[in-house]
C-alpha cells in the first residue's frame, strides 16, 4: 500500500505547530566576544536580534523572530540573525567584526552553515552582511552587496528610518533563504533512509564476521600500544616526583604536591578516565584532566565540560563559546524543538554555522 503524500503546506504548518509563539518577556545576558574587548546582549527568547544600540522597536524584533520561526519549519536550521552596536571595537572594521559574531555564536545548522548576519554599526554608519558557508551559493557576494547597498535601504538609514531599511534588507534575504522547503528536505530524508537500508540488507553472515572479526584484531593491537604508553606515563612520573624530592632540603609537602599536579599521570587520574584501550584515548585523558583542573569547570553529560560560557567536548575541542543560548544547552529544548524535516539545530538556540567571510559591506 502506498502512503499518500502530504503536500507542502501540510508539512510546512505541522512544523509550525510545535514552534512557540513570540515570547514577550525577555530574558537577556551578555556574551563576550573573543579577541575584542565588547559584548553583546543576547535575549534567550530571541535569540535572533542583539539590539545593542537600540535602534528596533518591538515589531521589528516580532517580525525577525517570525521569519526565523518559518526558517525553522521549513529548512535545515536556517538562521538570519540581527545584531546592531553603537560602535565597533577598538581595531576592528565590519568584516573582522561580523565574522568573529558569526563564529562564534554558531549562526546557522553546523552541517548546512546556512546562517546570516546583519551587522549595523550605528556611530560607525556602516553594516555588514555575513553569509555562512552553505548560503554563498544562494547569496554570493554580489547579490549581498545588491540586497544591503540599495538606494531605497541606504536613504532610510541616512534619515534614521532604520526600522524600513532592516525590513527591507531582512525581506529579501529570508526570501532567498526560505527556497529550500520542509517538503524538498523531507524527500531527501526518505530517500536517504531508504538507501541506508537497502544497503545494509545486502549484507553477508561472512562479511559482518569477517568485519567484527578485524575490528577486534584492530582494538588489541590499540590496546597493547595503550597500556605500553601508560605504563610509560606513570614511569616518568616516579622518575618526577623523584628528582623533585631531591632538589629540595625538607621534602616539602606542598611543593611536592604542587608539582605533581602538573604531571601528565596526574591529568589521567583527574579525568576520571577508567579504561584505556588506545593512545589516542590516552591523550583524550590528559587533554580532559588539564581541563577540569580549572576551578570554574563543570561537567556535563556525554563527557563535556563547561567553563564559563565555553562548552568542550571530552577530547577538548571547542563546541561552543556561547553556551547558555546553544542547542547544547538542554534547557534550549524544552518545547523549543523542531519538527522540521531538515533536522536542524534545536528552535530558539544556535546551531553551531560558521561562515569563511562571504557577504558585503556598505555605509551611509
Amino acid at each position: 500500500m502506498v502512503e499518500a503524500t502530504k503536500s507542502f503546506d501540510t508539512v510546512l504548518q505541522e512544523n509550525l505547530d510545535h514552534l512557540k509563539e513570540y515570547p514577550q518577556q525577555e530574558n537577556n545576558y551578555s556574551v563576550s566576544i573573543e579577541g575584542t574587548n565588547s559584548n553583546l546582549i543576547i535575549n534567550k527568547n530571541n535569540i535572533f536580534v542583539s539590539d545593542n544600540a537600540a535602534i528596533l522597536d518591538g515589531p521589528m524584533k516580532k517580525k525577525i523572530y517570525k521569519l526565523n520561526k518559518q526558517l525553522a519549519a521549513s529548512t535545515s536550521g536556517a538562521q538570519l540573525e540581527v545584531v546592531t552596536v553603537r560602535k565597533l571595537p577598538n581595531d576592528e572594521d565590519i568584516e573582522s567584526y561580523a565574522n568573529k559574531i558569526f563564529n562564534q555564536l554558531g549562526i546557522g545548522n553546523k552541517e548546512e552553515n546556512n546562517g546570516v548576519l546583519y551587522l549595523i554599526s550605528l556611530d560607525d554608519r556602516t553594516f555588514r552582511l555575513e553569509v555562512g558557508y552553505g548560503l554563498e551559493g544562494l547569496i554570493p557576494d554580489g547579490t549581498a552587496d545588491n540586497i544591503i547597498n540599495d538606494d531605497a535601504v541606504v536613504d532610510a538609514f541616512r534619515d534614521k528610518r532604520y526600522t524600513d531599511g532592516i525590513t527591507q534588507v531582512v525581506d529579501q534575504v529570508f526570501a532567498l533563504m526560505n527556497t529550500k522547503t520542509a517538503l524538498v528536505d523531507s524527500k531527501i530524508a526518505q530517500l536517504k533512509e531508504q538507501q541506508s537500508s537497502a544497503t545494509f540488507s545486502h549484507w553477508s553472515v561472512f562479511t559482518l564476521l569477517l568485519f567484527l572479526m578485524i575490528v577486534n584484531l584492530f582494538f588489541i593491537i590499540k590496546s597493547i600500544r595503550a597500556k605500553s604508553t601508560l605504563k610509560q606515563t606513570y614511569n616518568e612520573y616516579l622518575e618526577q616526583m623523584s628528582v623533585y624530592s631531591k632538589s629540595i632540603e625538607q621534602n616539602d609537602p606542598q611543593f611536592l604536591q604542587e608539582k605533581m599536579k602538573q604531571t601528565d599521570f596526574y591529568y589521567i587520574l583527574l579525568s576520571g578516565t577508567l579504561l584505556i584501550f588506545s593512545t589516542r584515548s590516552l591523550h583524550r585523558a590528559i587533554t580532559r584532566g588539564k581541563l577540569l583542573k580549572n576551578p570554574a569547570a563543570q561537567q556535563k553529560s556525554f563527557g563535556r565540560i563547561l567553563i564559563g560560557d565555553t562548552l568542550y567536548s571530552g577530547n577538548g575541542t571547542i563546541l561552543t563559546t556561547a553556551y547558555l543560548a546553544s542547542s547544547y544547552k538542554s534547557g534550549n529544548w524544552s518545547d523549543n524543538d523542531s519538527s522540521g524535516s531538515g533536522g536542524g539545530s534545536s528552535w530558539g538556540s544556535f546551531g553551531g554555522g560558521s561562515s569563511g567571510g562571504g557577504g558585503a559591506s556598505g555605509g551611509w
